[in-house]
């Protein structure tokens, strides 16, 4: 996700260290959806830390980089048109991942991500690249202070959220707000500033560091591509090994547990909701029933199974 500028080796390589921790955690979600592990990611605090890291890391070198694509003027022409086409592909980027995740998982879909935040943040960012660095790293704290202890029942407005400040945190795959998170670009526009030579180094010569460099250097190729990949593989061998995902062991204890208060004896709820998990698969809804995206159609395919089971 970098501008195209003067390549800094030790930045590609920081960049690819970050792609390949992004993986391990995306690898880590894809296998607790799919039920191949029971990773805690949002209660967690490991979890949790790893995750404020990761994002950390590729805002601040995104910062640290528009620093350095800004080196030779905002009004040089060459930077204009680099940033304009940079800007763009982060956004069609971003915008791609909006439609797949409201496409798969229309209950949590990523409405603003690292990808849009991003694109925002940089836009914002170069309101910064040459205040002096003091001035950047005290917006930073305050864009984290913000973000950490302030909440306004205002921002939990759909068309507002993305900002931050929300007293309910959104349900999202991958929410990324400017408040407290734009601290992390920030920092990252004033640790440039203080240290020009950032990142300037001789290329690495070793195998792994030259497979992180590149990784670095087509980042956001990297980001696009690797997740459909991973979870790919993890959903098949979840399906070849016959392992039961969290929805579906989620949907058979709500199920049974419903069944019997109402007053079922067990066995009989325990029979009655594989039955309906079955004609569900047998019709086709069942996975657009785990995924919540049912129209009346299969709102009543649905109904149609419950009474179906109940009458056997």
């Amino acid at each position: 996700m970098s501008m195209g500028t003067t390549r800094r080796p030790l930045l590609d390589v920081a960049r690819g260290m970050a792609l390949v921790a992004m993986a391990a955690y995306h690898a880590s979600w894809d296998l607790t959806f799919t039920g191949l592990a029971d990773f805690d990611l949002f209660g967690n605090p490991l979890w949790l830390t790893a995750r404020t890291l990761i994002v950390s890391s590729f805002l601040l070198l995104a910062g640290i980089g528009l620093v350095l694509a800004t080196a030779a003027g905002l009004d040089e022409p060459r930077f204009r048109r680099r940033f304009v086409v940079r800007l763009a592909r982060i956004a069609a980027a971003a915008g791609a991942v909006s439609a797949v995740s409201y496409a798969l998982f229309p209950d949590s879909p990523i409405f603003f991500g690292v990808l849009h935040h991003i694109a925002v943040a940089s836009v914002l960012g170069l309101a910064f690249v040459r205040l002096p660095a003091p001035v950047t790293l005290a917006a930073a704290v305050a864009a984290f202070l913000a973000g950490d202890h302030l909440a306004f029942p205002v921002f939990d407005s759909p068309w507002l959220r993305w900002i931050g400040l929300t007293t309910v945190p959104p349900d999202s795959n991958d929410y990324v707000p400017l408040l407290p998170w734009t601290g992390a670009l920030l920092a990252g526009i004033g640790l440039a500033r203080l240290w020009p030579g950032i990142g300037a180094g001789p290329a690495p010569a070793n195998p792994v560091g030259r497979a992180l460099a590149w990784g670095g250097r087509h980042s956001l190729a990297v980001y696009l591509i690797h997740q459909p990949v991973l979870f790919g593989l993890a959903w098949l061998i979840a399906q070849g090994v016959g392992v039961e995902s969290p929805q579906a062991r989620n949907f058979h204890q709500s199920c049974v547990t419903s069944c019997t208060q109402a007053g079922g004896g067990a066995a009989l709820c325990e029979s009655n909701c594989r039955c309906v998990r079955t004609e569900l698969a047998r019709t086709g809804l069942w996975e657009d029933f785990l995924a919540n995206r049912l129209d009346e159609g299969g709102r009543l395919g649905v109904s149609s199974a419950v009474q179906s089971c109940r009458s056997r």
